[in-house]
């Protein structure tokens, strides 16, 4: 008996620390740049700030031949990152570029917010 509380005891140990890796972990960092199209604070219980990023890229050799693409980088803030949300407000209000700094998380939590990418850090480009 006291072997099986012993295995059992073992493999939930082994199953919190996984599950905890897959939590707190990061998958990868980076950043990105743009323009902020979207900002909104959303959740039904858990709330977390819901954004979209414009990045322009320009796709040819000469620039009077060349195509601006874009492409939309969905990303989640946490509550608590309040200044990092005041800078992107007034960055989007005012139109300006910025450089979105985010974790990648492994899974995509309902708690945590809609996305994997969480900004931790936000600077807005100078012209």
């Amino acid at each position: 008996m006291k072997k099986i509380i012993l295995i059992i005891s073992i493999l939930l140990v082994i199953g919190i620390a996984i599950l905890s890796f897959f939590i707190f972990g990061d998958y990868s960092d980076g950043s990105r740049a743009g323009t902020l199209v979207k900002l909104s604070k959303k959740g039904y219980v858990f709330k977390t700030w819901e954004g979209e990023l414009n990045s322009y890229m320009f796709v040819g050799d000469q620039a009077a031949a060349s195509a601006a693409t874009s492409t939309l980088f969905t990303f989640s803030v946490l509550s608590s990152e309040k200044q990092t949300i005041d800078l992107m407000e007034q960055a989007m209000l005012n139109g300006h570029r910025i450089k979105l700094y985010y974790k990648e998380k492994y899974f995509k939590f309902p708690w945590n917010g809609d996305t994997k990418y969480f900004i931790y850090k936000a600077e807005v480009m100078e012209k």
